[in-house]
């Protein structure tokens, strides 16, 4: 539940910023709907999930719609969004240039090379570390739970893990 009030909060922060590009007909309402499910499969879920019970992910994914063309997948510990923002949105994120909560959280957010076109990670969290990124026009976020007594340092691998396998799928 902490995932998808997180993934929400996160929504919420750049509902304008995605507002105002779809409005002009750029950023993601541009790109043909991609459900994030579809990419967040059980196997890779296992594979990159640190849950220490991972009966978990014997319950069904929850997907939720994102603006025009954007998804949203809850799978177990992990979460998924496809296209919720546009890749200027993910850079001003992670240069802290957002307003809010976001731009306190933002300097955290560290670059991440051979993830994509560009991926940021923030390990400022104690609950679930974070991967953001885009290639081309298409743009992911993740986060993926922290298990007890670990870091986001130490789901970094995984984070990224997770993101090599479904870029391809975003070209």
């Amino acid at each position: 539940m902490r995932y998808v009030m997180v993934s929400l909060l996160i929504i919420g922060l750049f509902s304008s910023s995605v507002s105002a590009g779809q409005a002009r007909g750029g950023g993601a309402a541009a790109n043909s709907g991609i459900k994030a499910c579809s990419l967040l499969t059980k196997d890779l879920a296992l594979k990159v999930s640190g849950a220490a019970n991972k009966q978990i992910f014997n319950l069904p994914p929850q997907e939720d719609s994102l603006g025009a063309s954007g998804s949203a997948c809850t799978y177990g510990d992990i979460t998924l969004q496809i296209d919720a923002f546009r890749p200027d949105v993910i850079d001003q994120t992670a240069k802290g240039q957002t307003r809010g909560a976001a731009s306190s959280r933002s300097a955290n957010w560290v670059p991440v090379s051979g993830v994509g076109d560009r991926a940021y990670f923030n390990a400022g969290d104690r609950n679930f570390a974070e991967l953001m990124g885009y290639v081309g026009m298409r743009t992911f976020t993740i986060q993926v739970g922290i298990p007890f007594q670990s870091t986001a340092e130490n789901m970094k691998p995984n984070a990224i893990a997770l993101a090599n396998a479904i870029i391809p799928k975003l070209k």
